[in-house]
């Protein structure tokens, strides 16, 4: 094993961050290697803040290190409420002496609390999306079952599961007018399996 200095290494889970959704969300422009001591001087304001984060294993001098590295280097997420920032709203983003701007044109670019939290779900590798469900299921599903199709045009058919593709979609056999015939299926579109 050779010698690696710096923060390569593997690269480990994020922690889970739960975004709060009541609050208008920016994202900061830092000084380099200041997005901690931003993300304190917001804290001190009464501001929730988000760093992304990751756990690393380094190589220093030899030895193995556990340490954390950050997702966005000099970026950083800050909400504010509404009604308590109202008087001065984006105004005291630009008073921290670590930021160099806020993201934005015109005026800062304001940010769902919906899309961070789906960014932090799909950084701390918590995919609870429709696909992901979609593939959950069909991963419970084997090729050669024989299942009742419970809705949609081929509804009380039976189909044979042929394939189950890595997008959660199942490619099976229904037979019609005698002849199988290969339709594609979501796993809520089929019962459970049939004895044959």
């Amino acid at each position: 094993m050779g010698r690696k200095r710096g923060t390569n290494g593997s690269r480990i889970r994020a922690e889970h961050a739960v975004i709060d959704q009541s609050l208008t969300w920016f994202v900061v422009h830092t000084l380099p290697l200041h997005e901690a001591s931003a993300a304190e001087e917001f804290g001190t304001l009464a501001m929730d803040w988000w760093l992304p984060r990751y756990r690393v294993t380094v190589v220093r001098r030899g030895r193995k290190i556990d340490t954390q590295a950050i997702f966005f280097a000099s970026y950083l997420f800050v909400g504010l409420d509404r009604q308590r920032h109202a008087r001065r709203w984006t105004e005291p983003l630009f008073d921290s002496r670590h930021v160099i701007d806020v993201l934005g044109r015109r005026a800062p670019l304001e940010i769902p609390g919906s899309v961070l939290q789906a960014l932090s779900d799909r950084i701390a590798g918590v995919d609870e999306t429709d696909r992901a469900k979609r593939r959950r299921e069909a991963a419970l599903l084997q090729v050669g079952e024989l299942r009742r199709i419970l809705n949609g045009p081929f509804m009380s058919f039976f189909a044979e599961v042929q394939d189950v593709l890595s997008n959660g979609i199942v490619r099976a056999e229904v037979g019609i007018f005698g002849r199988a015939t290969p339709v594609e299926f979501t796993p809520d579109q089929l019962g459970d399996p049939v004895a044959a």
